[in-house]
This record gives structure tokens, sequence and C-alpha cells, in this order.
């Protein structure tokens, strides 16, 4: 699967689709910790794509701040309708976030749902990587 960053995909035909299903905007914070919330783990690098097709396109990538932060990530998502029925916001997208720090477990992977005009907040849990008599243990 290639790669594509955002900018890439704004020049395909593809993306004229998928802006025209997806025109509102959500936003996302991301907190990464370990010890149960307890301890914010800064410089963890977080991306988030989506899968289109051949392509992964890379629609943010960025490092948490020293309070293990990314706020204010804007992603694209379909316009807020609401379900009569349950009250619940209805139409929603699905992102892939991945959080890589050296140190933790490879790669924690989420799926994050974004929604119109509605802040998702997205906890991730980094697990320590443990060393015994040469051999690397990652909490699993």
């Amino acid at each position: 699967m290639d790669l594509m960053s955002y900018e890439e995909f704004k020049k395909t035909p593809e993306y004229q689709k998928f802006i025209a299903e997806n025109p509102g905007i959500g936003t996302l914070k991301v907190l990464a910790f370990t010890a149960y919330q307890a301890v914010p783990i800064p410089n963890v690098e977080i991306v988030v794509t989506k899968d289109f097709g051949n392509h992964k396109v890379v629609f943010f990538e960025g490092y948490t701040d020293e309070n293990g932060m990314i706020q204010n990530i804007q992603l694209p998502a379909p316009t807020r309708k609401y379900d009569p029925v349950t009250q619940e916001p209805a139409g929603h997208i699905l992102y892939d976030l991945a959080a890589i720090s050296e140190g933790y477990e490879t790669i924690k992977k989420y799926n994050i749902d974004m929604y119109d005009g509605i802040s998702t907040i997205q906890y991730v849990k980094m697990i320590p990587q443990v060393e015994f008599k040469g051999v690397k243990f990652d909490g699993n």
C-alpha cells in the first residue's frame, strides 16, 4: 500500500468524492499516558491515516507535548445529522491512529470515529518495553 500525504490526496479524483461526502470537520485530541493515566508521555509520534484503495492517506502527523497531548487535530467528517430515535449523532467516518515511541510497545493502533462539530478524545495507553536477560518484552 502506497503512503500518500493529505496534500497529495487533494490532487486526486478520489478526493473530490471524499470531501463531497465529508464536508464537515471533527476535532481530535490525543492523550498519551502510562501507569493508568498517571504519567503523560511526551514526544509520542501520532499518525492519523485512512485507506483509499491502494493508498494510505496521512491526514495528520505530529508529536505529543510535555503533557502527553496533541489538541485540535481537524479531520473531515460527514455533515452533522442526528438519529431521531436515539438522539445520537449519525453519520461518522472512521480513521486509523497509530502511536509510536521508542522504549514503548512498537506501535499502538486505534480506530477513531469522527463526527462533524464534535470533539473526540482518544486516550493512548503506552506500555513500556522491558528487557530481561537481553530479551525485550512489550507487555503483551
